[in-house]
């Protein structure tokens, strides 16, 4: 799964990046280059999302760094990063992931994907 976000998370400023199921379910993690079990998070991701109201996608600017999250076919994508990464680069990158993530889910779901 790193492999299909190797260039995201390689991005200079770039932190990490979650993928979300629509319930909140954590599919991948990965923080710092640090990838975690998708069962570690103790954060109910499903409310912070319902609380955003219904989006496509958000840039949220904080004063040290930024997020961005997209609504994709099967969740929720989360990118973590610094106020200068190119939003315009990060946008393309998902652009270029998402057909694949739509391909592996339509090949035998997300367990097969994710090996859960």
């Amino acid at each position: 799964m790193k492999n299909l976000f190797h260039d995201i998370l390689d991005m200079d400023g770039v932190h990490g990046l979650v993928l979300l199921s629509e319930n909140g379910k954590i599919l991948f993690e990965s923080l710092d280059g640090e990838q975690f079990s998708p069962q570690r998070s103790a954060l109910s991701w499903k409310a912070i999302i319902d609380s955003l109201n219904y989006f496509h996608e958000m840039d949220l600017v904080f004063e040290h760094g930024r997020c961005y999250l997209r609504q994709i076919e099967s969740g929720y994508l989360i990118i973590s990063m610094g106020p200068m990464v190119s939003v315009a680069m990060i946008k393309l990158s998902c652009d270029i992931i998402l057909p694949q993530l739509k391909k592996k889910k339509a090949g035998g779901g997300f367990r097969s994907f994710f090996r859960l």
